[in-house]
């Protein structure tokens, strides 16, 4: 839905002020009621007629503060779990997982894990010609 014109907020004012009630403003300028009435409203608190367009939306869970505190647990401990992750900022492990993938981190197959349970099926020639690294999180496009 667009904003009301600046042009036509300021008639609706200047129609106020001459005593015209909300429902002929409505009817007149073809908006609903209620629309009128926070044309008035809005001036009133803020003092100025401009839309006040730049607060729309969803607001991101992802602060600076928290972005800062994510990327240092990922520096010290590449290999958390998104669980893990999300009980360090009492989140779920899908909204971890979206801040990852927002802040262009990938997961990588933990390797180190892989290699214990072939250890422990008995297969320790395989466990010990795996390649030591490509454990945890990193940024998309870094190879390990």
């Amino acid at each position: 839905m667009k904003a009301i014109p600046v042009a036509v907020r300021e008639q609706i004012l200047k129609l106020y002020d001459q005593g015209h009630s909300t429902r002929e403003l409505a009817a007149s300028f073809g908006y609903c009621v209620a629309a009128v009435r926070r044309v008035r409203q809005h001036f009133q608190a803020r003092g100025t007629l401009e839309p006040q367009t730049h607060r729309c939306g969803r607001k991101s869970l992802l602060t600076d503060a928290r972005k800062a505190r994510l990327l240092q647990l990922l520096a010290r401990r590449p290999d958390a779990t998104l669980a893990e992750l999300g009980a360090r900022f009492r989140r779920p492990p899908s909204t971890v997982d979206l801040w990852l993938t927002r802040l262009g981190w990938s997961v990588k197959k933990n390797t180190a894990r892989r290699r214990a349970v072939a250890a422990r099926r008995g297969g320790a020639k395989k466990a010990m010609a795996a390649p030591a690294g490509g454990r945890g999180r990193r940024p998309a496009g870094v190879r390990g």
